[in-house]
């Protein structure tokens, strides 16, 4: 009965949000940005040059949605879904169309992120904060034939702000009523040909159990984070960019356990430290341009047990890439180059230690070809050497059509994917020397239309993947990794984007998954999920903006536990930003508005309704 009485203030609520927007849907000119994208090939180019299926998320909407964390923004955002092992901070991985934690690829400015605490490769995307960041390119389908391994899902490319010509300083602090803190400030600007850009954040709270208090839990996993990006470009001359990007992540986080069952409160911490660094030139010549770049990536996690540190992963990961970009005519581009990597990985615990080494080399080749009017198509083909895996090949296509006087375009793209078993899979204390690679085939076709007056937008993108020699843990007693056969995953995309004046932007994503593997559909993915999202800037009050947002989960069976399953749930967040002056911002945030119980992975405790106040000061 209070569960259906939710759900009626919940449509209540959107039906007013539609009132409101179709009651200021008025005719007057748009401001319309066609933005670019780094991911959907080697070099930038217009997403409707691109027949990649990519979702770009700017900082315009970043700063809208006053969100924190890479992963609440991407949630239901389309083909994206994630699960969560409990409130803030705990362990947050993806699935993009449905594919596992380690089929996506995360990057930073193009560089690599490394997860000492896996065995699979994924990444931990509550270890990614917003602060500093400029947008988030999300390129879905099979991309090894750009990225290499890990990249069978998609990639996750995530823009840091670069320096400035006028000087930016601000300071951004929040709190809740759940005693949360968050606090973050940055600089950016020039010293001549010099840019700059350095941002900061620190977060800390009491947090709450990941173990599901209805079974008994009350005692709550405390969490404090210290999170900084650094950017320096210097432009050495007209044809010359010298750049340098870092990240640095420490954290001291208290957690739970789940070994073979249930989420149960445990006296334990983790305290983490990772970076990234990266150092680029590109340098401009009359008949190429060529890049060159180096990277790496640390990552550092101890975990104590009453005080007594009982296990740590330590992984480490050096890159290095040459590019050449040859543009033939005005309409066909050819980039080539090779790319080298070297990982290392050591872990140690009370009963064992191993520490491991492993390296890769790649060379890749590019086309592009736009030499018939709105047709855009590009093909690319990488050659991978691995040390224990030997030669490997994968390739893509991919097309995009605008139809002529009708704001149709039609884009596709098909891919095959490679992922070689990490050091761990292979090595580790549940590693199998005899597993194999995994491979992919994945392809998807859309249609969008883009309205002549720019105020609409709408994408129906169908897609379908297989991932054969699929790798999971195997079965008891000894859980090693082993290949579990094939896996299908296929779905639709949609997505809506409405602005009918400069105060109203609506947003809509809806994604439908089925996945198989062995008969059985693959664990925690959700069939149905989506989110919409309306901004307001009332005409009269141009000093104020109101958005709100809501996403809906269908349930999903949850393979870590015998018997596990989670239950579908919608979720109401709204917040309102209130400049006082050009310097000056207030924010009030209300997550979870309905005060929704509910849970993102079997027996994981999450958040209730959560009141939040900011201010910002820009000096």
């Amino acid at each position: 009965m209070l569960f259906n009485k939710k759900k009626s203030i919940l449509f209540l609520v959107i039906i007013f949000n539609y009132c409101l927007l179709l009651k200021n849907s008025l005719s007057e000119e748009i401001e319309v940005i066609d933005p670019i994208t780094v991911t959907g090939n080697y070099y930038p180019k217009k997403l409707k040059e691109t027949g990649s299926s990519v979702t770009v998320i700017t900082n315009k909407e970043i700063e809208q949605s006053g969100m924190q964390y890479v992963s609440q923004i991407l949630t239901a955002t389309a083909g994206f879904q994630a699960y969560k092992s409990g409130g803030p901070q705990s362990l947050t991985r993806a699935f993009l169309r449905g594919n596992e934690t380690d089929h996506t690829l995360i990057l930073i400015n193009g560089m690599k992120i490394v997860d000492a605490s896996t065995g699979r490769g994924s990444v931990d995307l509550e270890r990614l904060k917003l602060t500093g960041v400029e947008r988030i390119e999300v390129l879905r389908g099979s991309q090894s034939a750009i990225y290499g391994s890990d990249a069978i899902g998609g990639v996750i490319n995530i823009i840091v702000k670069r320096g400035t010509k006028k000087p930016i300083k601000y300071l951004n602090i929040e709190a809740s009523n759940r005693l949360d803190k968050d606090i973050s400030t940055g600089i950016s600007g020039n010293i001549e040909d010099l840019y700059f850009s350095i941002h900061y954040n620190h977060s800390e709270g009491p947090g709450i159990s990941a173990a599901e208090k209805s079974l008994g839990y009350d005692e709550n996993d405390s969490y404090n984070i210290d999170s900084a990006n650094f950017a320096l470009d210097y432009d050495l001359n007209s044809s010359t960019e010298i750049s340098l990007t870092s990240r640095v992540f420490t954290s001291e986080i208290e957690e739970d356990d789940a070994p073979l069952g249930p989420i149960y409160d445990a006296d334990r911490q983790t305290n983490l430290l990772d970076w990234q660094s990266g150092l680029s030139l590109n340098k401009e010549y009359k008949l190429f341009s060529l890049e060159a770049s180096v990277s790496t990536a640390r990552a550092r996690r101890y975990q104590l047990k009453e005080d007594r540190k009982y296990r740590f992963y330590i992984a480490d990961l050096n890159a290095g890439k040459l590019k050449f970009n040859i543009p033939i005519t005005n309409e066909e581009n050819i980039i080539l180059g090779v790319e080298t990597e070297r990982s290392h990985m050591e872990t140690q615990d009370e009963y064992s230690a191993s520490d491991f080494k492993v390296s890769s080399s790649s060379s890749f080749f590019s086309y592009s070809n736009n030499t018939i009017k709105n047709l855009f198509i590009d093909g690319s083909l990488r050659s991978n050497h691995h040390d224990l895996f030997g030669l490997s090949a994968t390739y893509r296509m991919a097309g995009s059509y605008i139809i002529f006087n009708s704001g149709f375009r039609l884009h596709t793209s098909y891919g095959t994917g490679y992922r070689a078993p990490t050091l761990d899979e292979i090595y580790g204390s549940y590693g199998s020397i005899s597993i194999k690679e995994e491979t992919s085939r994945s392809r998807d076709i859309g249609v969008e239309y883009n309205a002549f007056n720019k105020n609409f937008i709408a994408d129906l993108t169908l897609f379908s993947t297989q991932i054969d020699d699929l790798i999971g843990y195997g079965p008891a007693p000894g859980y090693k990794y082993s290949n579990q056969g094939s896996s299908k995953n296929n779905g639709i995309e949609i997505f809506i984007k409405y602005f009918p004046n400069n105060q109203i932007t609506f947003n809509s994503h809806y994604n439908f998954l089925t996945t198989n593997n062995n008969g059985r559909s693959l664990s925690r993915r959700r069939k149905h999920s989506g989110k919409t999202s309306i901004n307001w800037i009332p005409k009269e009050f141009s000093h104020l903006s109101l958005n709100s947002f809501v996403e809906y989960h269908s349930n999903a069976r949850d393979g870590a536990f015998t018997g596990g399953h989670i239950a579908g749930y919608a979720l109401l967040h709204s917040n309102i930003n209130y400049s006082v002056d050009s310097k000056t911002k207030i924010q009030f945030k209300i997550e979870n508005m309905l005060d929704q119980k509910y849970s993102e992975s079997d027996t994981a405790g999450t958040y209730g309704r959560t009141l939040s106040l900011g201010v910002k000061l820009t000096f």
